[in-house]
């Protein structure tokens, strides 16, 4: 489907743009690095001047994403990516902060930067409860259970991830779910009902192909 979308955008640039949004949004949800640099790359090629900046946003927060998860700089890239975040989405609160201040999370676990990475989840959860976007709420436990796990807190890991899935399931939130059940057959609870291999920050999936 999203391939469709890009194969119509053409040559427009703003359609490149819209196009390009969703599949990084996608792309970083999922935990696909490799995806969202390409996506990213390919919408902010056609409007290197940032002209559109609430969807170019999303663009320059999922290449900030894809380079710190893939350990190109990623105390760099999570600087760049919390800039932009407190630039062009918290005033007003956009769609999506929420998720992408997990995704910080995720950033700074993989810099080392452990107490960053606890402010970025804070800040996710408060802008969850402020405007209620609850999309994310798995998501954002299954990045502490990785930032228990960093911590060298394996129990503590595995409780937070259990927490996730629960929460996933109520949601319907298949996908975290499925994500949290291979954190928990990694970390200790191996006869849960997983889906694929082991849960890391990202994965090599390719669904999209």
């Amino acid at each position: 489907m999203l391939g469709t979308l890009a194969k119509s955008a053409g040559d427009d640039p703003y359609a490149v743009t819209v196009a390009s949004s969703f599949e990084v949004r996608t792309a970083a949800v999922i935990g696909d690095p490799v995806w969202a640099l390409r996506a990213a790359e390919r919408g902010i090629a056609v409007d290197p001047h940032f002209s559109f900046a609430s969807l170019g946003t999303y663009l320059r927060l999922a290449r900030c994403w894809a380079l710190a998860i893939t350990g190109q700089g990623p105390t760099d890239a999570a600087d760049e990516a919390e800039r932009l975040i407190r630039t062009h989405l918290v005033s007003p609160a956009r769609t999506c902060v929420s998720t992408w201040y997990a995704l910080l999370g995720e950033m700074r676990i993989a810099a080392g930067s452990l107490d960053q990475a606890a402010a970025a989840l804070d800040s996710a959860e408060e802008y969850l409860e402020r405007y209620g976007q609850r999309s994310a709420e798995a998501l954002i436990i299954l990045v502490r259970a990785h930032l228990e796990h960093a911590n060298g807190n394996d129990r503590g890991a595995v409780r937070v991830a259990e927490q996730a899935r629960t929460v996933a399931l109520r949601q319907g939130a298949h996908l975290f779910a499925q994500r949290a059940d291979r954190f928990l057959a990694r970390h200790g609870q191996p006869d849960i009902h997983a889906h694929g291999g082991p849960e890391i920050l990202h994965s090599s999936s390719t669904a999209h192909s």
